[in-house]
């Protein structure tokens, strides 16, 4: 499995890199958003790279599909008004060899009329902090 980590080797440190929009208009506010929350799951959870780490894993997500209602929709009509939501392809990047080490999808939507966009983003960081848990192990 990529990044999984042998029996009895260190498990593998990550740092956020990039995410980009695709083919779908993410505002930049939300970019930093989904970067700073997933900065602060990775040291939560004890996945966060050092600075001057060279085996450090980057995490590049490319978003395949973002949508958020407006306050005024969320507020007249809730659920009706459809999910708000972010869906990324992730790439690891070895920051030695700049080869791609892994790959995987994640999402986070949110269906009530309560919360916004970094509701949406700091769903989306614990989705990624997951799933490299699971590469780990």
């Amino acid at each position: 499995m990529p990044g999984a980590t042998p029996m009895g080797s260190t498990p593998a440190k990550y740092f956020a890199g990039t995410l980009s929009a695709g083919k779908t208009e993410i505002p930049a506010h939300v970019v930093q958003a989904v970067t700073g929350h997933l900065d602060a799951e990775l040291r939560k959870r004890g996945l966060a790279a050092a600075a001057e780490d060279g085996n450090a894993i980057r995490i590049d997500a490319t978003a395949t599909y973002y949508r958020m209602r407006s306050g005024f929709s969320r507020m007249m009509v809730g659920m009706l008004a459809g999910k708000d939501g972010i869906k990324c392809d992730v790439q690891l990047v070895d920051k030695k060899s700049g080869q791609a080490v892994g790959q995987f999808q994640v999402s986070s939507y949110n269906l009530t009329a309560v919360g916004g966009e970094d509701d949406v983003a700091r769903m989306l960081a614990t989705e990624i902090a997951k799933a490299l848990e699971n590469y780990k192990k």
